[in-house]
Order: structure tokens, then C-alpha cells, then sequence
């Protein structure tokens, strides 16, 4: 009984091998298809990717005029503020120069009466003109220097 098997199997192999069975065309068009389809999935798949660095590249290229004005602007608004800064000294001389007249002209010029002695004596021992002139640009806060 074991040579009938043997026999059969060999058999079966022999017609397989000789194509009397079942041919081989379908399993070598399988295996052709699968390597295609395989091939295909990978070109779609570079295909999209190149498609996505092509967009960002020109997302970037886009938005790279766009981040180059704002940073035009940005140095133009630093360089203003420089300007400002550098003129600090000068424009505080100025403030405390208008600011500081209107005040000692005022305790100066306008005296206050009262009827009553308190009155009098507030008026004698009253706010003095203690004003100094404004600073020059070396008694000025070393932080307003640049």
C-alpha cells in the first residue's frame, strides 16, 4: 500500500510538473500581478509624496515673501525705536523743561490771601521756588543713555 501511495504522489507531481494537471500560467500571471500591483502601489505612493513636497515647497516659497516683508517691517519699527531711545536724553530735557515752568510760575506768580492769621502764615511759610533748571545730558538716569 505504501508503494501505490508513493506512487501516487509522484505521480501527481510528475503531472504537475509536465502541466497535464493544472498549468502553471495562472500561478506565474498571479505572481506577475501581485509584483505589478505591488510596483504600482509603491509609484502611487512616491507620486504622493513628491506631490506633498512639491506643495511645500511652494507653501513655503509662498509664505516666504510674506515672513520677509514682516521682517522688513520689524527692523523699520526697531530702527524707529532706536531712533527714539537714542533721542531719549533730549526728549526728557525737553518734557521736564516745558513741564516744570508752568508750576513755578505758578507758586511764584499767584500768592494765595486768606483773612484769617493761619491764612497768613501758610502764606508766609507757602510752597518756595525750589525749582532747579533741568538736567544736562550727563546728570541725566544712567538707564536713558545709551
Amino acid at each position: 500500500m505504501r508503494t501505490q501511495a508513493k506512487g501516487a504522489r509522484d505521480g501527481r507531481r510528475t503531472a504537475v510538473r509536465q502541466g497535464e494537471d493544472r498549468p502553471r500560467e495562472p500561478i506565474a500571471q498571479k505572481a506577475l500581478t501581485n509584483v505589478l500591483g505591488a510596483y504600482q502601489q509603491s509609484q502611487d505612493k512616491t507620486d504622493q509624496e513628491l506631490n506633498i513636497m512639491q506643495e511645500n515647497q511652494w507653501l513655503q516659497g509662498e509664505h516666504h515673501h510674506e515672513i520677509k516683508q514682516e521682517l522688513q517691517a520689524l527692523k523699520t519699527t526697531m530702527v524707529s525705536i532706536s531712533e527714539v531711545l537714542g533721542d531719549m536724553p533730549n526728549i526728557m530735557r525737553d518734557y521736564t523743561a516745558h513741564h516744570r515752568a508752568p508750576s513755578t510760575s505758578q507758586c511764584t506768580d499767584q500768592p494765595s490771601t486768606s483773612a484769617t492769621a493761619s491764612g497768613q502764615e501758610d502764606l508766609q511759610q507757602g510752597p518756595q521756588n525750589t525749582s532747579t533748571p533741568p538736567p544736562e545730558d550727563d546728570e541725566l538716569p544712567r538707564k536713558w543713555s545709551l
